[in-house]
């Protein structure tokens, strides 16, 4: 039984390779290659489109702010002390005045904010723990309508915090 699936697919496999849809003059996507039954063909990546913007603003703030520590503190599951190899980056996002700022969104690389992107909570507190990233570098954005973007390049050598005060614009 085995035998004839196998058999089946590969004679499906054999007609699609085959077909004249594929061969010169398609209408297929041109950048699909067709492999044989033993050849992987890796997809070609097609590229960023022009006049894409990129997050990066001209000078990053590497400077930690001095705040005011909000309370209560936060209470999260996964720490450093009961995850070995892994370092917490934390930190607190407040307003012009020293007030916590909710739903801070705290963007970690280019794609800028997403429905998935990491949020401060009530207090203003945020925090991503990253593995030993033998010198891994990040780039942090903090993003919320109404204020200043700041951004922070970071290479974590250990856990740290960095605390940013959001100006409004």
């Amino acid at each position: 039984m085995i035998r004839v699936v196998i058999a089946m697919a590969m004679s499906l496999v054999l007609a699609a390779c085959s077909s004249p849809a594929a061969g010169p003059g398609s209408t297929e996507d041109p950048e699909v290659a067709v492999a044989s039954p033993t050849e992987v063909v890796a997809p070609t990546p097609k590229a960023t489109p022009e006049g894409t913007p990129a997050p990066i603003p001209i000078t990053p703030n590497n400077e930690s702010a001095e705040i005011v520590t909000p309370s209560p503190a936060p209470r999260a599951k996964a720490t450093p002390a009961t995850e070995p190899g892994l370092w917490r980056i934390q930190g607190y996002v407040v307003d012009d005045d020293g007030k916590p700022l909710d739903a801070v969104c705290v963007v970690i690389g280019p794609n800028g904010c997403q429905p998935f992107s990491l949020r401060t909570d009530q207090s203003g507190h945020w925090f991503i723990d990253v593995g030993d990233g033998g010198g891994t570098g990040f780039n942090f954005y903090f993003e919320m309508p109404g204020h200043e973007t700041v951004w922070w390049q970071v290479r974590p050598r250990g856990p740290m915090e960095h605390h940013v005060i959001l100006r409004r614009s």
